[in-house]
């Protein structure tokens, strides 16, 4: 499948994915990751039941925190 991952075109197995596998298929394990499916904020509780699917948009905003 196709999606738009943090504006770029990204290609990944499957017909739609669990944002947790998205996450893990880019390698990105941040702890402190923001993620948006088509706009919708997609809490990490719901990240194993939340679908991304071909021709879908996310993005995914790894915060930073310091002093």
């Amino acid at each position: 499948m196709k999606i738009l991952l943090n504006g770029e075109t990204a290609d990944l197995p499957g017909d739609s994915l669990s944002v947790r596998a998205v996450l893990a298929a880019k390698g990105w394990s941040f702890p402190l990751i923001v993620v948006r499916v088509n706009g919708e904020l997609a809490a990490r509780d719901d990240w194993n039941d939340t679908i991304v699917s071909d021709g879908d948009v996310m993005e995914a905003i790894h915060l930073v925190s310091g002093g």
